[in-house]
């Protein structure tokens, strides 16, 4: 079989490549673009060395892990233990990439020795999985960021206590023109949950009598001017690990929208916090 030593180095400088974007991704870092070159190439010169070398399977998985320890010294230089971190990161991402590209070998030939993918097709495939991954990284980013945002709260009004999940939203600037106070948003199932008497016939009249402090005010939204119907609850406590926040009264209005993702019911005002 011919061996093309610019196939070789191509290939194996673009998969170093990316496998180091992959690492640098998942440690949220971008690192100094030209190690990132360097380490790639000095990674693809060595590719071209293995062939040559003949030695027991065991020193020859030594011989790569040595390799893949100074490629990490070459792109990422930090303090000790995120240099051991970014090693393993860059240790696992290879076995990933080296582990499709043999199940893919096997389901194309049958078997992992008659034959290896065109380089075209690894390439292809190592760019695919390398932005599946920064998908996926995107996706657990923004969860996690939105997590961030999520509190426990427990809401009391007359004799029932209802513990649920609120999101804290810093652009709900709400405020009741009456007291000039914060106003929170609640769906409608909570609001049944919490305010009993008041019945559909309240909302077709306008009836506020079994609300407390219950009013309606008008607000500003994208389809025009509308009214809210805003009301007062006994107690509302907002937790998030060993901190608390207790209002007394707090005012909150009934949101007409339903409020949907992050398996939460309430939309807390930025002035809460």
């Amino acid at each position: 079989m011919i061996v093309y030593i610019e196939d070789v180095l191509l290939e194996n400088f673009l998969i170093t490549f990316l496998v180091l974007s992959v690492v640098y991704m998942l440690i949220g870092q971008k690192g100094s673009k030209v190690r990132h070159i360097f380490s790639s190439i000095f990674g693809a010169l060595i590719a071209l060395v293995y062939p040559l070398i003949y030695m027991s399977n065991i020193l020859l998985i030594l011989l790569k892990c040595g390799v893949g320890f100074i490629i990490c010294l070459i792109a990422y230089r930090e303090k000790t233990k995120k240099q051991l971190l970014f090693y393993i990161l860059f240790m696992l991402v290879t076995a990933v990439y080296g582990g499709v590209n043999l199940m893919i070998s096997f389901c194309v030939y049958g078997s992992f020795d008659q034959g290896k993918l065109p380089t075209i097709i690894v390439l292809f495939l190592f760019i695919l999985i390398t932005y599946l991954l920064k998908q996926c990284q995107k996706v657990l980013y923004k969860k996690k960021n939105i997590l961030n945002f999520v509190y426990d709260v427990v809401i009391k009004n007359d004799d029932v206590i209802i513990k649920t999940k609120a999101y804290f939203d810093t652009g709900n600037v709400l405020v009741d023109p009456e007291s000039n106070r914060p106003v929170a948003l609640m769906g409608y199932k909570l609001f049944e949950k919490l305010c009993k008497g008041f019945n559909v016939s309240n909302f077709l009249t306008k009836n506020t009598s079994g609300l407390k402090n219950g009013h309606y005010i008008n607000v500003k939204t994208a389809t025009g001017e509308n009214s809210m119907l805003v009301f007062d609850v006994d107690f509302l406590e907002i937790k998030k690990a060993k901190e608390s926040v207790q209002i007394q009264n707090p005012i909150f209005a009934l949101s007409k929208v339903k409020i949907t993702g992050f398996s939460c019911d309430v939309i807390l005002n930025a002035n809460f916090l």
